[in-house]
């Protein structure tokens, strides 16, 4: 077998890739502690692509008692393979969800197939709640022993939705409450329940009515239970850091520190940092650097909240904080912030516990992967040019900036200007958040540090550019009444008596103002 041959990439089949001599990163060791927990219900949320249905796939292959599967791994002299279990195992994204209608005939249809195909059963009930607890009681009666029941992508039916609150609603609440409510009331049959999702749902009949449900999702003792930590990513892919090495002509701790910045960064407790499974096992299929991960399919949920807010704020807030548990999702009333952590662009970076207060958790976007797509996607989403259109411009904005080539750099505004959308207008609230988001996105795409709202003592000043031995200080103005040039004077004039500045003086120092209106902008660079 070739090396590559050894990657996974596009397997979430623990027998196949055991069969096919692929890699497998050995997570069993999590397994027994879940066991050892002696609860009967879990759930656990990580982004797409981050390994939950391998996960889902190790767990039935090991109930089932498939113990020559497991020989290498940590799990295999330490599991009591003389009992196994039958495993019912649902996929959510199957089940086609257009509409309430359309769903429930095809959850219908599912359970039907679950039954026939994998248990020689014919169901009789006519509702899938039903369907699913009859399909529980008659697995348990023939067998004579309890079921695990595992759930992947149990919010895709509601995130397929949500652009459209009323459908989204109506399958969570008509269809799925129902459904997932059945495993409440059939408890004594059930052995272990695991359920996993991008999201976590209000009003979803798993966090209400199962009492008793462990949430994984950032518990440190579970934090690494997907993703591959370093200590893994250097032991069981080092053959490819090897060969990747040579063929790049770098040394292997050098491109390791490349391998880190571009993918690593993800953590559920400020402790662990993992990297995505799929962009590692793509690096490694391709040899190159790129964004693979966000390639695969920015979430439609997410795209709908930034239309709808336009305000990316959070996005530069280097004080981003969460605090207590991780944050449920509202059907009707999406947080971006929520949206972006549970969707895997923002992660916990740290984690810090004060006796008697809520745990507080500080956010980030995790890598260079996320950052530069997701900056590249937002120029996408709001004007007419995608990131590798604008990508040329911005670069020529640098050196525009450094050289003080003020015509320049405002043929590069107006260009960037004219690409807006302008249907955007009747529906944000906040026109200066999203002409300052936007104007920062394009510097990010750069390579720009960008600290936003940047706070010195009493002041606040709007970004910090920081690239090479440059410190670029930034103030944006707004203001549909005043005049540009006035508006201009303000920003520098700001800058400096403000002392904005100062902090930086060992770095060259360029200030830049701009100022804007509907549809106008004009630039001002000064040297200090």
């Amino acid at each position: 077998m070739t090396l590559k041959g050894k990657l996974s990439l596009g397997l979430a089949d623990f027998e196949d890739i055991i069969k096919e001599g692929k890699i497998y990163v050995d997570k069993t060791e999590l397994i027994e502690k879940i066991v050892k927990l002696k609860m009967k219900y879990y759930f656990l949320s990580r982004p797409r692509r981050f390994g939950k249905s391998l996960f889902i796939s190790t767990l039935k292959n090991l109930f089932e008692g498939k113990k020559e599967l497991f020989k290498d791994t940590y799990i295999y002299d330490k599991w009591d393979w003389e009992n196994s279990y039958p495993v019912i195992r649902l996929d959510l994204s199957i089940p086609k969800s257009e509409n309430k209608e359309r769903f429930e005939k095809s959850l219908n249809n599912y359970m039907d197939s679950i039954a026939k195909y994998e248990f020689g059963l014919e169901l009789n009930s006519e509702y899938a709640n039903d369907k699913l607890k009859e399909l529980i009681e008659e697995i348990h009666e023939y067998n004579k022993k309890k079921v695990v029941v595992l759930i992947d992508e149990y919010d895709k039916p509601i995130l397929a939705n949500i652009s459209d609150v009323e459908i989204a609603e109506s399958i969570r609440d008509n269809i799925l409450k129902d459904f997932y409510g059945i495993l409440k009331s059939v408890e004594n049959k059930l052995k272990l329940v695991f359920i996993t999702g991008v999201s976590k749902f209000t009003k979803t009949s798993i966090f209400s009515d199962l009492n008793n449900l462990v949430d994984l999702t950032i518990r440190e003792d579970f934090s690494t239970i997907c993703g591959y930590g370093q200590n893994e990513l250097e032991d069981y892919f080092k053959d490819f850091i090897i060969e990747n090495s040579k063929k790049q002509g770098v040394l292997e701790e050098n491109l390791l520190k490349l391998i880190k910045q571009w993918y690593n960064g993800y953590s559920w407790d400020g402790k662990n940092f993992l990297y995505n499974p799929y962009s590692i096992l793509s690096f490694f299929d391709t040899n190159e650097f790129d964004n693979y991960w966000f390639e695969t399919g920015t979430p439609s949920f997410l795209i709908e909240t930034m239309k709808k807010q336009g305000n990316m704020s959070v996005l530069f807030d280097k004080n981003l904080t969460l605090f207590g548990s991780f944050p449920n999702f509202d059907v009707k009333n999406l947080d971006l912030k929520t949206v972006l952590l549970q969707s895997g662009y923002l992660t916990i970076k740290k984690k810090i516990i004060n006796l008697g207060e809520l745990t507080e958790y500080k956010l980030d976007i995790p890598n260079k992967e996320v950052r530069e797509s997701l900056f590249s996607y937002i120029l996408g989403v709001f004007t007419n040019r995608t990131g590798e259109d604008a990508y040329p411009i911005a670069k020529d904005m640098f050196r525009q900036i450094i050289s003080l080539d003020q015509a320049g750099f405002q043929r590069s505004l107006e260009i960037l200007f004219k690409s807006i959308n302008y249907s955007l207008h009747s529906r944000l609230n906040d026109m200066e958040a999203f002409y300052h988001v936007l104007f920062l996105s394009w510097m990010r795409i750069i390579g720009f540090d960008i600290q936003g709202e940047v706070i010195q003592l009493e002041n606040r000043l709007d970004a910090v550019l920081i690239k090479e031995d440059y410190a670029i200080v930034l103030e944006l103005k707004y203001d549909e009444n005043k005049s540009l040039d006035s508006l201009l004077d303000d920003a520098i004039n700001q800058i400096i008596d403000s002392g904005y500045y100062k902090p930086y003086q060992d770095k060259k120092i360029i200030l830049v103002g701009v100022a804007f209106k509907h549809k106008e902008i004009k630039s001002k660079l000064l040297k200090i």
